[in-house]
């Protein structure tokens, strides 16, 4: 049986100002909550799985092809909200506004490896960033926060490239390094 890697393509988010401070309070308070690095913000485009390490270049490849003629665009964080629902959050969430030009690399993504045998996403891409995971029962200061920074406009980044990354699950969450990284240009 072959070796493989657990894969998955990503946009990175570089942390703003506004947001620093709320990804702060949520890595230090004593609540059941695992806060994401804010090195490493992103915004996951197609989740690969556990990828056999012989088609790494044919996968780099078609990730290459699907940036061709992207350009480098912005968008705009805003909002706090939490899945599956606000009053029952497992995963706190940023919105992302101005999301089209990711919307089509996530399409084009999708396209690409199907091809080489990835399956489709059966649900529609929705964009949005991660910011924690909730562990348990959530304290109502999270629900604060939450209704506090429901419309807040956390500011604009610069989406420029496309990440190709690798994922290793470790004791405290999973380490992620870059496989390739596709500049978006015109």
């Amino acid at each position: 049986m072959s070796d493989s890697i657990r894969t998955f393509v990503a946009v990175k988010i570089p942390v703003t100002a506004a947001l620093r401070p709320v990804l702060r309070l949520l890595a230090t308070k004593n609540w059941p909550v695992t806060a994401v690095s804010p090195d490493n913000l992103h915004v996951t485009l197609k989740f690969l799985g556990d990828a056999p390490i012989e088609s790494r270049d044919a996968i780099q490849d078609q990730i290459a092809k699907s940036v061709t003629g992207k350009p480098p665009f912005d968008l705009r964080v805003v909002g706090l909200s939490a899945f599956p629902k606000v009053d029952r959050p497992s995963v706190v969430w940023a919105g992302l506004n101005d999301a089209e030009p990711l919307v089509s690399l996530a399409h084009r993504l999708e396209e690409a490896l199907e091809l080489l045998g990835f399956a489709r996403e059966p649900r529609p891409f929705h964009p949005h960033l991660t910011l924690a995971r909730v562990k348990g029962r959530p304290p109502r200061e999270l629900f604060e926060l939450l209704r506090q920074h429901v419309d807040t406009d956390f500011g604009t980044v610069e989406i420029a490239s496309l990440e190709f990354l690798r994922s290793d699950r470790e004791r405290d969450g999973a380490r992620h390094s870059t496989l390739l990284s596709c500049e978006l240009k015109a």
